[in-house]
Protein backbone atom coordinates (compact mmCIF):
# COMPACT_ATOMS: atom_id res chain seq x y z
CA UNK A 1 0.00 0.00 0.00
CA UNK A 2 2.80 2.45 0.66
CA UNK A 3 4.73 1.94 -3.03
CA UNK A 4 0.95 2.79 -4.01
CA UNK A 5 0.56 6.11 -1.87
CA UNK A 6 3.89 7.43 -2.77
CA UNK A 7 3.14 6.06 -6.69
CA UNK A 8 0.17 8.15 -6.68
CA UNK A 9 2.19 11.05 -5.09
CA UNK A 10 4.44 10.88 -7.47
CA UNK A 11 1.63 10.97 -10.21
CA UNK A 12 -0.36 13.85 -9.40
CA UNK A 13 3.34 15.92 -8.97
CA UNK A 14 4.52 15.05 -11.90
CA UNK A 15 1.04 15.81 -13.54
CA UNK A 16 0.77 19.00 -11.44
CA UNK A 17 3.83 20.29 -13.76
CA UNK A 18 1.71 20.17 -16.74
CA UNK A 19 -1.14 22.24 -15.34
CA UNK A 20 -0.58 25.21 -17.74
CA UNK A 21 -1.02 22.30 -20.87
CA UNK A 22 -3.73 20.93 -18.96
CA UNK A 23 -5.83 24.08 -18.82
CA UNK A 24 -4.66 25.18 -22.28
CA UNK A 25 -6.55 21.49 -23.91
CA UNK A 26 -9.34 21.83 -21.66
CA UNK A 27 -9.76 25.72 -23.07
CA UNK A 28 -9.24 24.91 -26.71
CA UNK A 29 -11.81 21.58 -26.43
CA UNK A 30 -14.66 23.88 -24.53
CA UNK A 31 -13.86 26.87 -27.26
CA UNK A 32 -14.18 24.21 -29.92
CA UNK A 33 -17.72 23.04 -28.93
CA UNK A 34 -18.79 26.38 -28.54
CA UNK A 35 -17.89 27.37 -31.33
CA UNK A 36 -19.29 24.41 -33.67
CA UNK A 37 -22.77 25.22 -31.73
CA UNK A 38 -22.58 28.62 -32.53
CA UNK A 39 -22.95 30.24 -28.76
CA UNK A 40 -22.04 33.58 -28.05
CA UNK A 41 -18.79 35.06 -26.70
CA UNK A 42 -19.57 36.27 -22.62
CA UNK A 43 -16.25 37.18 -21.58
CA UNK A 44 -17.55 37.25 -17.54
CA UNK A 45 -18.81 33.29 -18.13
CA UNK A 46 -15.21 32.89 -20.37
CA UNK A 47 -13.05 34.38 -16.97
CA UNK A 48 -15.28 32.27 -14.21
CA UNK A 49 -14.89 29.31 -16.53
CA UNK A 50 -11.21 29.74 -16.69
CA UNK A 51 -10.59 30.17 -12.65
CA UNK A 52 -12.92 26.99 -12.55
CA UNK A 53 -10.24 25.13 -14.52
CA UNK A 54 -7.47 25.82 -12.28
CA UNK A 55 -9.26 25.60 -9.26
CA UNK A 56 -10.60 22.51 -10.24
CA UNK A 57 -7.20 20.82 -11.48
CA UNK A 58 -5.73 21.83 -8.14
CA UNK A 59 -8.63 20.60 -5.92
CA UNK A 60 -8.90 17.08 -8.09
CA UNK A 61 -4.98 16.33 -7.80
CA UNK A 62 -4.87 17.00 -4.18
CA UNK A 63 -7.39 14.77 -3.76
CA UNK A 64 -5.95 12.00 -5.64
CA UNK A 65 -2.63 12.28 -3.80
CA UNK A 66 -3.77 12.68 -0.41
CA UNK A 67 -6.29 10.36 1.34
CA UNK A 68 -6.86 12.00 4.31
CA UNK A 69 -7.55 15.42 2.27
CA UNK A 70 -11.68 16.48 2.74
CA UNK A 71 -13.86 15.30 -0.50
CA UNK A 72 -14.22 18.83 -1.89
CA UNK A 73 -17.67 19.36 -3.36
CA UNK A 74 -17.18 22.53 -5.28
CA UNK A 75 -14.61 25.13 -5.13
CA UNK A 76 -16.01 28.85 -4.99
CA UNK A 77 -14.42 29.33 -8.16
CA UNK A 78 -16.60 26.75 -9.44
CA UNK A 79 -19.84 28.13 -8.01
CA UNK A 80 -19.26 31.28 -9.24
CA UNK A 81 -19.57 29.79 -12.71
CA UNK A 82 -22.82 27.87 -11.56
CA UNK A 83 -24.15 31.76 -10.85
CA UNK A 84 -22.79 33.64 -13.80
CA UNK A 85 -24.05 30.33 -16.22
CA UNK A 86 -27.71 30.85 -14.55
CA UNK A 87 -27.22 33.91 -15.80
CA UNK A 88 -25.98 33.92 -18.97
CA UNK A 89 -28.86 31.70 -19.48
CA UNK A 90 -26.26 28.31 -19.88
CA UNK A 91 -28.03 25.10 -18.98
CA UNK A 92 -27.52 22.61 -16.55
CA UNK A 93 -26.68 20.08 -19.32
CA UNK A 94 -24.03 22.14 -20.99
CA UNK A 95 -22.71 22.90 -17.69
CA UNK A 96 -22.57 19.09 -16.71
CA UNK A 97 -21.25 18.40 -20.14
CA UNK A 98 -17.88 20.80 -19.90
CA UNK A 99 -16.98 19.24 -16.23
CA UNK A 100 -16.89 15.94 -18.09
CA UNK A 101 -14.54 17.64 -21.00
CA UNK A 102 -12.28 18.89 -17.94
CA UNK A 103 -12.42 15.43 -16.20
CA UNK A 104 -11.73 13.45 -19.38
CA UNK A 105 -9.01 15.58 -20.55
CA UNK A 106 -7.02 15.38 -16.95
CA UNK A 107 -7.22 11.77 -16.83
CA UNK A 108 -5.34 11.65 -20.63
CA UNK A 109 -2.96 13.53 -18.53
CA UNK A 110 -3.03 11.43 -15.80
CA UNK A 111 -2.50 8.11 -17.99
CA UNK A 112 0.49 10.08 -20.16
CA UNK A 113 2.12 10.78 -17.02
CA UNK A 114 1.67 6.96 -15.78
CA UNK A 115 3.30 5.70 -18.34
CA UNK A 116 6.35 7.94 -18.49
CA UNK A 117 6.96 8.26 -14.81
CA UNK A 118 5.90 4.66 -13.38
CA UNK A 119 7.54 2.13 -15.35
CA UNK A 120 6.57 -1.24 -13.95
CA UNK A 121 3.88 -2.97 -15.55
CA UNK A 122 2.07 -4.22 -12.16
CA UNK A 123 2.92 -1.08 -10.33
CA UNK A 124 1.34 1.35 -12.84
CA UNK A 125 -2.17 -0.61 -12.94
CA UNK A 126 -2.12 -0.70 -8.88
CA UNK A 127 -1.69 3.35 -8.76
CA UNK A 128 -4.05 3.85 -11.42
CA UNK A 129 -6.78 2.19 -10.27
CA UNK A 130 -6.27 3.77 -7.25
CA UNK A 131 -6.52 7.02 -9.24
CA UNK A 132 -9.45 6.56 -10.98
CA UNK A 133 -11.32 5.62 -8.11
CA UNK A 134 -10.36 8.70 -6.19
CA UNK A 135 -10.80 11.05 -9.23
CA UNK A 136 -14.34 9.16 -9.56
CA UNK A 137 -15.15 10.20 -6.17
CA UNK A 138 -14.01 13.49 -6.39
CA UNK A 139 -15.96 14.24 -9.81
CA UNK A 140 -18.81 12.44 -8.47
CA UNK A 141 -19.50 15.21 -4.95
CA UNK A 142 -18.45 17.95 -7.55
CA UNK A 143 -21.04 16.82 -9.91
CA UNK A 144 -23.80 16.47 -7.28
CA UNK A 145 -22.59 20.39 -5.56
CA UNK A 146 -22.85 21.77 -9.42
CA UNK A 147 -26.38 20.19 -9.51
CA UNK A 148 -27.61 21.42 -6.19
CA UNK A 149 -25.87 24.91 -6.67
CA UNK A 150 -27.56 25.03 -10.09
CA UNK A 151 -30.65 24.72 -9.00
CA UNK A 152 -30.55 27.17 -6.27
CA UNK A 153 -29.17 29.88 -8.20
CA UNK A 154 -32.21 28.93 -10.62
CA UNK A 155 -34.57 29.75 -7.94
CA UNK A 156 -33.16 32.47 -6.59
CA UNK A 157 -32.47 34.18 -10.09
CA UNK A 158 -36.52 33.61 -11.25
CA UNK A 159 -36.97 35.11 -8.16
CA UNK A 160 -34.34 38.27 -9.06
CA UNK A 161 -35.97 38.65 -12.66
CA UNK A 162 -39.58 38.37 -11.13
CA UNK A 163 -38.80 41.53 -8.68
CA UNK A 164 -36.84 43.38 -11.35
CA UNK A 165 -39.89 43.24 -13.90
CA UNK A 166 -41.80 43.99 -10.53
CA UNK A 167 -39.82 47.37 -10.17
CA UNK A 168 -39.92 47.95 -13.62
CA UNK A 169 -43.88 48.17 -13.85
CA UNK A 170 -44.04 49.94 -10.79
CA UNK A 171 -41.53 52.38 -11.97
CA UNK A 172 -43.68 52.99 -15.14
CA UNK A 173 -47.17 52.88 -13.32
CA UNK A 174 -46.15 55.48 -11.02
CA UNK A 175 -44.47 57.75 -13.57
CA UNK A 176 -48.18 57.13 -15.52
CA UNK A 177 -47.18 55.35 -18.02
CA UNK A 178 -49.38 52.65 -19.83
CA UNK A 179 -48.17 49.29 -18.09
CA UNK A 180 -49.00 45.47 -18.14
CA UNK A 181 -49.75 45.11 -14.33
CA UNK A 182 -50.19 41.35 -14.41
CA UNK A 183 -46.53 40.54 -13.03
CA UNK A 184 -47.69 42.83 -9.41
CA UNK A 185 -50.59 40.18 -8.64
CA UNK A 186 -52.95 43.40 -7.42
CA UNK A 187 -55.61 45.15 -7.89
CA UNK A 188 -55.66 48.66 -8.64
CA UNK A 189 -59.16 48.82 -7.63
CA UNK A 190 -60.39 50.11 -4.81
CA UNK A 191 -58.79 52.02 -1.77
CA UNK A 192 -55.16 51.82 -1.17
CA UNK A 193 -52.99 52.68 1.52
CA UNK A 194 -49.09 53.01 0.83
CA UNK A 195 -46.51 52.75 2.89
CA UNK A 196 -42.43 52.94 3.23
CA UNK A 197 -40.17 50.59 5.21
CA UNK A 198 -36.87 51.13 6.39
CA UNK A 199 -34.99 49.06 8.53
CA UNK A 200 -37.47 46.14 7.87
CA UNK A 201 -38.52 43.92 5.43
CA UNK A 202 -42.51 44.91 3.47
CA UNK A 203 -43.12 41.40 3.73
CA UNK A 204 -42.96 41.40 7.76
CA UNK A 205 -44.62 44.52 8.23
CA UNK A 206 -47.62 43.62 5.61
CA UNK A 207 -47.92 40.60 8.54
CA UNK A 208 -48.37 42.51 11.32
CA UNK A 209 -50.48 44.49 10.05
CA UNK A 210 -52.81 41.87 8.68
CA UNK A 211 -52.41 40.18 12.63
CA UNK A 212 -53.07 43.70 14.26
CA UNK A 213 -56.65 44.24 12.05
CA UNK A 214 -57.01 39.73 12.53
CA UNK A 215 -57.99 39.81 8.94
CA UNK A 216 -56.00 38.16 5.67
CA UNK A 217 -54.43 41.05 3.17
CA UNK A 218 -53.02 40.87 -0.21
CA UNK A 219 -50.54 43.48 0.07
CA UNK A 220 -48.43 44.56 -2.78
CA UNK A 221 -44.78 44.63 -1.63
CA UNK A 222 -41.49 45.22 -3.25
CA UNK A 223 -37.59 46.42 -2.64
CA UNK A 224 -34.99 48.62 -3.58
CA UNK A 225 -30.88 46.36 -3.11
CA UNK A 226 -30.32 49.51 -0.49
CA UNK A 227 -32.87 47.90 1.50
CA UNK A 228 -35.86 50.26 1.49
CA UNK A 229 -39.02 48.45 1.39
CA UNK A 230 -42.53 49.56 -0.44
CA UNK A 231 -45.79 48.23 0.75
CA UNK A 232 -49.61 48.94 -0.75
CA UNK A 233 -52.44 47.75 1.51
CA UNK A 234 -56.02 47.07 -0.01
CA UNK A 235 -57.73 49.12 2.44
CA UNK A 236 -61.01 47.60 3.29
CA UNK A 237 -64.49 49.91 2.99
CA UNK A 238 -65.24 48.24 6.67
CA UNK A 239 -62.36 49.91 8.12
CA UNK A 240 -61.54 52.73 9.55
CA UNK A 241 -59.20 55.10 9.33
CA UNK A 242 -55.39 53.50 9.28
CA UNK A 243 -54.14 55.54 11.95
CA UNK A 244 -57.23 54.32 14.52
CA UNK A 245 -56.95 51.35 12.98
CA UNK A 246 -53.19 50.54 13.40
CA UNK A 247 -52.08 53.15 15.95
CA UNK A 248 -51.22 50.66 18.96
CA UNK A 249 -49.83 48.45 16.67
CA UNK A 250 -45.91 47.28 17.26
CA UNK A 251 -43.17 48.30 15.57
CA UNK A 252 -39.58 46.45 14.91
CA UNK A 253 -36.89 48.29 17.06
CA UNK A 254 -35.15 50.34 14.70
CA UNK A 255 -37.55 49.89 12.22
CA UNK A 256 -39.25 53.42 10.54
CA UNK A 257 -42.76 53.17 8.89
CA UNK A 258 -44.34 56.03 6.86
CA UNK A 259 -47.54 56.03 5.77
CA UNK A 260 -49.60 57.77 3.20
CA UNK A 261 -53.68 58.08 3.00
CA UNK A 262 -56.77 56.23 1.88
CA UNK A 263 -57.07 56.90 -1.53
CA UNK A 264 -58.72 55.27 -4.42
CA UNK A 265 -58.07 53.84 -7.34
CA UNK A 266 -54.87 53.78 -10.02
CA UNK A 267 -54.51 58.02 -8.90
CA UNK A 268 -54.80 56.92 -5.35
CA UNK A 269 -52.64 54.20 -5.68
CA UNK A 270 -50.52 56.80 -6.76
CA UNK A 271 -51.41 59.72 -4.28
CA UNK A 272 -51.16 57.40 -1.40
CA UNK A 273 -47.26 56.29 -2.57
CA UNK A 274 -46.21 60.11 -2.59
CA UNK A 275 -47.49 60.96 0.71
CA UNK A 276 -45.90 58.18 2.22
CA UNK A 277 -42.42 58.87 0.29
CA UNK A 278 -42.74 62.77 1.59
CA UNK A 279 -43.57 61.43 5.44
CA UNK A 280 -40.78 59.39 5.20
CA UNK A 281 -38.75 62.39 4.36
CA UNK A 282 -40.24 63.97 7.49
CA UNK A 283 -40.15 61.14 9.85
CA UNK A 284 -36.05 60.17 8.90
CA UNK A 285 -35.62 64.02 9.60
CA UNK A 286 -37.12 63.82 13.08
CA UNK A 287 -36.09 60.16 13.85
CA UNK A 288 -39.82 58.72 13.93
CA UNK A 289 -40.30 55.24 14.13
CA UNK A 290 -43.50 55.96 12.80
CA UNK A 291 -44.85 58.69 10.56
CA UNK A 292 -48.32 59.51 9.28
CA UNK A 293 -48.62 62.16 6.10
CA UNK A 294 -52.04 63.54 7.60
CA UNK A 295 -49.82 64.58 10.59
CA UNK A 296 -46.97 65.66 8.75
CA UNK A 297 -47.72 67.36 5.62
CA UNK A 298 -46.94 71.05 6.81
CA UNK A 299 -43.40 69.65 7.28
CA UNK A 300 -43.62 67.82 4.11
CA UNK A 301 -44.44 71.00 1.95
CA UNK A 302 -41.72 72.49 4.20
CA UNK A 303 -39.02 70.13 3.05
CA UNK A 304 -39.62 71.05 -0.67
CA UNK A 305 -38.24 74.15 -0.23
CA UNK A 306 -35.54 74.13 3.05
CA UNK A 307 -33.94 77.52 2.83
CA UNK A 308 -37.32 79.53 2.73
CA UNK A 309 -38.86 77.14 5.55
CA UNK A 310 -35.64 77.93 7.98
CA UNK A 311 -35.90 82.15 7.25
CA UNK A 312 -39.43 81.77 8.20
CA UNK A 313 -39.04 79.67 10.79
CA UNK A 314 -35.95 81.91 12.24
CA UNK A 315 -37.64 85.39 11.08
CA UNK A 316 -41.14 84.50 13.49
CA UNK A 317 -39.19 82.81 16.05
CA UNK A 318 -35.85 84.56 16.16
CA UNK A 319 -37.09 87.32 19.57
CA UNK A 320 -37.06 83.96 21.65
CA UNK A 321 -33.45 83.11 21.67
CA UNK A 322 -31.88 80.36 19.84
CA UNK A 323 -34.17 78.21 18.13
CA UNK A 324 -32.32 75.61 17.91
CA UNK A 325 -30.98 74.96 21.48
CA UNK A 326 -33.05 72.14 22.75
CA UNK A 327 -33.24 73.76 26.48
CA UNK A 328 -34.67 77.23 25.15
CA UNK A 329 -38.15 76.35 27.63
CA UNK A 330 -39.89 79.44 25.87
CA UNK A 331 -40.47 78.19 22.52
CA UNK A 332 -40.80 74.36 23.92
CA UNK A 333 -43.42 76.00 26.31
CA UNK A 334 -45.42 77.52 23.37
CA UNK A 335 -45.05 74.58 20.56
CA UNK A 336 -46.88 72.38 23.59
CA UNK A 337 -49.10 75.49 24.66
CA UNK A 338 -50.47 75.62 21.09
CA UNK A 339 -50.46 71.88 20.27
CA UNK A 340 -52.84 71.04 23.03
CA UNK A 341 -54.96 73.89 21.85
CA UNK A 342 -53.91 77.27 24.19
CA UNK A 343 -54.51 74.96 27.33
CA UNK A 344 -52.38 75.92 29.71
CA UNK A 345 -53.09 73.72 32.76
CA UNK A 346 -53.32 70.98 29.73
CA UNK A 347 -49.50 72.40 29.02
CA UNK A 348 -48.47 72.37 32.54
CA UNK A 349 -49.20 68.92 33.01
CA UNK A 350 -47.10 67.86 29.99
CA UNK A 351 -44.34 69.65 30.59
CA UNK A 352 -44.32 68.62 34.39
CA UNK A 353 -44.66 72.31 35.89
CA UNK A 354 -46.71 74.10 37.63
CA UNK A 355 -49.94 76.61 36.22
CA UNK A 356 -48.12 79.45 37.16
CA UNK A 357 -44.49 78.68 35.48
CA UNK A 358 -46.64 78.33 32.24
CA UNK A 359 -48.18 81.75 32.59
CA UNK A 360 -44.76 83.28 33.61
CA UNK A 361 -43.27 82.32 30.13
CA UNK A 362 -46.40 83.38 28.12
CA UNK A 363 -46.40 86.95 29.75
CA UNK A 364 -42.46 86.63 29.03
CA UNK A 365 -42.59 85.57 25.58
CA UNK A 366 -45.75 88.33 24.80
CA UNK A 367 -43.37 90.65 26.17
CA UNK A 368 -40.58 89.92 23.63
CA UNK A 369 -43.17 89.10 20.53
CA UNK A 370 -46.17 91.60 21.39
CA UNK A 371 -49.61 90.03 21.84
CA UNK A 372 -50.90 90.69 18.15
CA UNK A 373 -47.63 88.55 16.95
CA UNK A 374 -48.21 85.68 19.33
CA UNK A 375 -51.62 85.56 18.16
CA UNK A 376 -50.74 85.25 14.68
CA UNK A 377 -51.39 81.53 12.21
CA UNK A 378 -48.04 82.21 11.00
CA UNK A 379 -46.50 82.39 14.44
CA UNK A 380 -48.15 79.02 15.21
CA UNK A 381 -47.24 77.30 11.93
CA UNK A 382 -43.43 78.18 12.64
CA UNK A 383 -43.65 76.98 16.31
CA UNK A 384 -44.39 73.64 14.69
CA UNK A 385 -41.75 73.54 11.65
CA UNK A 386 -38.99 74.82 14.25
CA UNK A 387 -38.11 70.86 15.46
CA UNK A 388 -37.84 69.87 11.73
CA UNK A 389 -35.40 72.73 10.66
CA UNK A 390 -33.55 72.34 13.33
CA UNK A 391 -32.93 68.51 12.97
CA UNK A 392 -31.78 69.43 9.72
CA UNK A 393 -28.21 70.40 8.21
CA UNK A 394 -27.33 73.76 8.07
CA UNK A 395 -27.21 73.01 4.26
CA UNK A 396 -30.07 70.86 3.14
CA UNK A 397 -30.11 69.41 0.00
CA UNK A 398 -33.94 68.99 -0.21
CA UNK A 399 -36.24 66.32 0.19
CA UNK A 400 -34.63 62.99 -0.72
CA UNK A 401 -36.64 60.46 -3.03
CA UNK A 402 -36.18 56.69 -2.66
CA UNK A 403 -33.81 55.21 -5.17
CA UNK A 404 -36.32 52.95 -7.41
CA UNK A 405 -39.48 54.66 -7.55
CA UNK A 406 -40.49 57.50 -8.66
CA UNK A 407 -42.22 59.88 -6.47
CA UNK A 408 -45.88 60.60 -9.19
CA UNK A 409 -46.97 64.12 -9.08
CA UNK A 410 -50.59 65.26 -8.23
Amino acid sequence: MVFIEQGLRQLTDATRERIPEIYEEIRRRLRAEAHAEGAPDNPQLSSAESDTILASLNDVLTHISDPNSPLTRASNEALREVRVSVQAGVGLHDLLHASRIGQSVTWSFLLDEAYRSIPDTQERAAVLRHASARQFAWNDAVSTAIVEAFQQQSAAYALQSHERRKMATLNSLLAGLPVDTAVLDYSLRGQHLAAIVSGATPESVARTIGQHMKMSLRPLVASTPNGMGFLWIPWPRRSGQPKDELGGMSVLDGAHLAFGTVNEGLEGFRVSHRQANEAHNVGKALGLPVTWYEDTSLEALALHDTAAARAFVHEELEPLGDIDDPSNVLIETLRVYFTNGENAVLTAQKLDVHPRTVAYRLRSAESKLGAERLRRGEFAVALRLGRLVSALPSEDAGPETNPGLPTPAL
